[in-house]
């Protein structure tokens, strides 16, 4: 119980260092978190609550937050529909630089989407 104790509080910083880094750079992005798994949502609004609305999703920025992310060295999944699972290799020091890399990923996101 220990272990999924620790591993949904470093879900929960993802989900934040994430967040953090599409504000930043005004994406519209939400990470919301479930037990130990990561979701995303790119779009305006609400976080979706059911499949329809997850299908609102913005898949091209999506693609562009995806590729920008490859740029920095960190792998997220393909489709914009699945989840991100922490584990225990993703200490503090590892989401801190997700982080970042999302940071500058989230402003390439941005400068790709407008051109």
């Amino acid at each position: 119980p220990e272990v999924y104790d620790m591993l949904r509080g470093r879900a929960a910083r993802l989900s934040a260092v994430l967040t953090a880094a599409c504000a930043a750079a005004h994406l519209p992005a939400s990470f919301p978190v479930v037990g130990t798994l990561v979701g995303m949502y790119f779009g305006e609004g609400e976080v979706p609550t059911n499949f329809d609305e997850a299908k609102t999703t913005d898949e091209r920025l999506y693609a562009a937050f995806f590729h920008a992310m490859l740029a920095e060295a960190v792998a997220l999944a393909p489709g914009a529909y699945e989840a991100l699972f922490v584990g225990l290799g993703h200490t503090d020091e590892v989401i801190d630089a997700i982080g970042a890399a999302a940071t500058r990923a989230a402003e390439a996101a941005v400068r790709a989407i407008q051109r």
